[in-house]
């Protein structure tokens, strides 16, 4: 018997999906060391202070190339944290498929602090040139 359920529930987390894919794909095969269409950070543009995304499409070419100490020289904090944004984005996908309706899940107060807090750490230690 088939399902009553439509299938327009999944389009979305699937459209998500196959364009990650793609984007991953096109940096794979152009990355931004080689080409200069990638915009450029403006913090760092106009501040000459690198934010903590500054270096994250690099870090991602390098990872998908394979390179690990140069995607971790470009963004450290992207290159750790990728592997627990990966899990997490997977279960909301297997959420997102297995029922009818998908609701973010919410971090508690404690989780977002922790992250700003660990942002701000990160964005202050890359900007210190001691080492």
């Amino acid at each position: 018997m088939p399902s009553s359920r439509p299938l327009s529930h999944r389009l979305l987390p699937n459209l998500l999906l196959v364009s990650s894919l793609a984007v991953a794909a096109l940096l794979r095969a152009f990355p931004p060391q080689a080409y200069s269409f990638y915009p450029r950070c403006p913090v760092f543009a106009y501040l000459h202070i690198l934010c903590p995304g500054c270096g994250a499409t690099r870090a991602m070419a390098a990872l998908l190339h394979g390179q690990f100490r140069d995607a971790l020289h470009w963004n450290m904090l992207e290159v750790l944290l990728l592997p627990i944004l990966i899990v997490f984005l997977s279960h909301c996908y297997w959420r997102a498929m297995r029922s009818d309706k998908f609701v973010w899940p919410a971090p508690s107060q404690r989780w977002i602090t922790a992250s700003l807090v660990g942002v701000a750490v990160f964005t202050l230690y890359r900007n210190l040139h001691f080492f």
